[in-house]
C-alpha cells in the first residue's frame, strides 16, 4: 500500500472515531444549549453541526466527480456557506435527525476515502484560474476542516459551561 493510501485510512478512520466520539457525548445535550449563540454572528451548536452537514455534502461531491474527471470545475459554496445554514434552517430542527445525518454522512465519507482510486488522487478540482486543490489534500483537509468545528462546538459548550468531555477529561 502507498504512504498516501495509508495516510487516508488513517484519516478516515480518525473521522469516524471522533464523530462517534462527538456524537456519544452530544446526544443528550438540551435543547437551549443546542440553540445558544455565543453572539449576534456566531453559530449555535445545531448550526455548526448543520454548516459540517453541508461540508459532508459538498466534499461528497467532489471526491466522487475527482474520480470521474482529471479536473473538476465545481462551485466552491465557501462564501456562501452562511446562507446556506440560514437557508436551511438548522437552529429549528431535530437535534436526533441532525446528529444522525451528521454521523452516518461521515462513516459514508471514511468509506468513500478507504475506497479511493490511487490513480486519481492527482485529479484537481478548480476553485478558480489561480487555486486548485488535488482529491488528496481535499480528502486530508476535511479532517482538519471537521477537527476546527469540533472545538467551536467545544468552545460554544465551554462558554455556557456546559460539561464536554472533548475539552474536560473524566475523572
Amino acid at each position: 500500500m502507498s504512504p498516501k493510501i495509508d495516510e487516508l485510512n488513517k484519516v478516515a478512520g480518525k473521522i469516524v472515531r471522533q464523530v462517534d466520539s462527538a456524537v456519544d457525548r452530544w446526544r443528550n445535550l438540551p435543547e437551549h444549549s443546542l440553540t445558544f449563540r455565543p453572539s449576534e454572528d456566531a453559530w449555535s451548536v445545531k448550526e455548526i453541526i448543520g454548516h459540517l452537514i453541508d461540508s459532508a455534502s459538498n466534499n461528497h461531491q467532489r471526491f466522487v466527480r475527482l474520480q470521474l474527471v482529471e479536473r473538476l470545475s465545481f462551485p466552491d459554496y465557501g462564501d456562501e456557506n452562511v446562507n446556506w445554514v440560514k437557508i436551511q434552517n438548522y437552529q429549528a430542527q431535530k437535534w436526533e435527525e441532525l446528529l444522525g445525518l451528521w454521523r452516518y454522512f461521515n462513516h459514508h465519507l471514511a468509506c468513500t476515502i478507504r475506497s479511493v482510486d490511487p490513480s486519481c488522487l492527482t485529479h484537481v478540482w478548480v476553485v478558480d484560474a489561480d487555486t486548485g486543490f488535488t482529491l488528496f489534500e481535499l480528502m486530508t483537509d476535511y479532517l482538519r476542516h471537521l477537527e476546527l468545528h469540533l472545538n467551536q462546538v467545544a468552545e460554544t459548550l465551554d462558554g455556557q459551561k456546559i460539561e464536554d468531555t472533548l475539552t474536560r477529561p473524566r475523572g
